[in-house]
C-alpha cells in the first residue's frame, strides 16, 4: 500500500530519494540528524459509519491542542485523494504527520501513548487506521513564495522512483538541486520537494526512493503546469541521467495544526 500511495509526475518536475536495500536504510537511521532532517508518519485511515471529515478534523484538533500544551513538536496534515486511481483501496483519507527530527517523534509518540491515552480512555475516533508507517525525509529544494499565502487545501503529489544503474542519493540529489535552479530561472516558485526514506512498517519494495513534491497553492501548481516547458527538456536530461518515475498520485492537503514552534 505504501508503495503505491507515495507518489509524482515525471513529466511535471520529478524528484526522488533513495534506499536501494536495507543496508541504506540502516545507515540513515545511523547519521546524525541536520536541519533538512524530517520524521513523517502516513496513516491510512477509513470513516466510521456516520462519521465525516469534519468529525476527523475535530478529533484531531483535541490531541493537537494536548500536544501543543506538553510541549511537542509536531504538525499534522489531512490527505484526501484527487487523482489517486484505485490505489487507496477501500481507505478514505490519509492522516500525515511530521516531527522536525527522532527525538521529537518519539517523544509525540509517548505523549500520545502515556498521557493522552491515559487521559482520554473513552475517547471515541472517527475513522479507523489499519495501515501506519514512518518514514525519514529530507528537504531537498524550498522555492518557497514569501509573499504568497497557502490555500486551505494545497496539492501535493507522489511517485515511486528508481535509480538508474550506477548512480547514488547524492546523485539524486544534485540533480534535483540543478534541475531546481532552471525551474527558477523562469520565475517558477512557491514549492519545494522532500526525499523520503521508509523507516518503520514497509515491507519489500520494487522502487529504490519515493518523491514528495507540494505547493502553496493551486495558482503556483497552474503556474507549474503552464511554463515548465520552457525549461523541461533540459531539466528531464539532468534527472534522467539518474533516476526516472512512474505511478504519480495527486491529493489535497489541509492542515490540521502545527506546534513546529513549540519550545
Amino acid at each position: 500500500m505504501f508503495r503505491r500511495f507515495l507518489l509524482v509526475p515525471l513529466c511535471l518536475f520529478t524528484s526522488a530519494l533513495a534506499f536501494a536495500d536495507h543496508h541504506e536504510e540502516t545507515e540513515a537511521a545511523s547519521g546524525p540528524e541536520g536541519a533538512s532532517d524530517l520524521r513523517a508518519e502516513y496513516q491510512f485511515c477509513t470513516l466510521n459509519k456516520g462519521k465525516t471529515l469534519k468529525d476527523v478534523d475535530k478529533y484531531s484538533q483535541k490531541y493537537g491542542t494536548f500536544a501543543a500544551e506538553n510541549g511537542v513538536k509536531y504538525n499534522q496534515t489531512l490527505l484526501t485523494p484527487v487523482h489517486a486511481g484505485a490505489s487507496m483501496g477501500d481507505y478514505t483519507h490519509i492522516i500525515v504527520g511530521h516531527w522536525p527530527n527522532g527525538r521529537e517523534m518519539y517523544k509525540d509518540w509517548g505523549v500520545y501513548l502515556n498521557q493522552f491515552q491515559d487521559k482520554h480512555p473513552n475517547l471515541k475516533s472517527p475513522h479507523t487506521c489499519n495501515a501506519n508507517f514512518a518514514t525519514f525525509q529530507l528537504r531537498v529544494v524550498q522555492a518557497w513564495d514569501e509573499s504568497m499565502g497557502m490555500d486551505p487545501r494545497r496539492p501535493v503529489q507522489y511517485a515511486d522512483c528508481s535509480l538508474n544503474d550506477g548512480k547514488t542519493l547524492d546523485d539524486a540529489v544534485a540533480a534535483e538541486r540543478s534541475a531546481a535552479e532552471l525551474v527558477a530561472s523562469v520565475g517558477l516558485k512557491g514549492y519545494g520537494v522532500n526525499y523520503i526514506l521508509p523507516y518503520l512498517g514497509q515491507t519489500s519494495t520494487d522502487y529504490d526512493f519515493i518523491s514528495l513534491f507540494y505547493f502553496q497553492t493551486y495558482a503556483a501548481r497552474g503556474e507549474m503546469a503552464f511554463n515548465y516547458h520552457k525549461v523541461s527538456a533540459e531539466a528531464e536530461a539532468i534527472t534522467g541521467e539518474v533516476y526516472t518515475c512512474e505511478n504519480p498520485r495527486s491529493f489535497a492537503a489541509k492542515n490540521l495544526y502545527t506546534n513546529w514552534d513549540n519550545n
